[in-house]
């Protein structure tokens, strides 16, 4: 019985993972695709990489793949985002200034 707990629990945390990692996916494909974070709030792309750092954190201290994978996962496909937002932030200001 003590398998089948411990199976369930690691399945119930990879199916959550998943699930969350697909529910971001579309809209980390729209902005690759699109090469544009314009809608996209940096505060909102700065505390989510760090909340997902902090879970993969917590998951390598308690040795839990169901938590360290999926959040490395959407890590790396937000890390670039957040790139993106900081690099181009820039450009907009300099051309909003240009048009005034």
């Amino acid at each position: 019985m003590v398998r089948w707990g411990m199976f369930l629990e690691s399945l119930t945390g990879f199916a959550a993972g998943t699930l969350c990692t697909l529910a971001y996916l579309p809209q980390a494909l729209h902005s690759f695709r699109s090469k544009s974070v314009r809608d996209l709030s940096l505060l909102m792309l700065i505390s989510l990489n760090a909340g997902l750092l902090l879970w993969v954190s917590y998951g390598f201290m308690i040795h839990s793949l169901p938590i360290i994978l999926p959040n490395a996962v959407t890590f790396f496909l937000s890390a670039p985002l957040l790139i993106m937002k900081l690099r181009y932030r820039e450009g907009v200001k300099g051309a909003e200034t240009a048009r005034r």
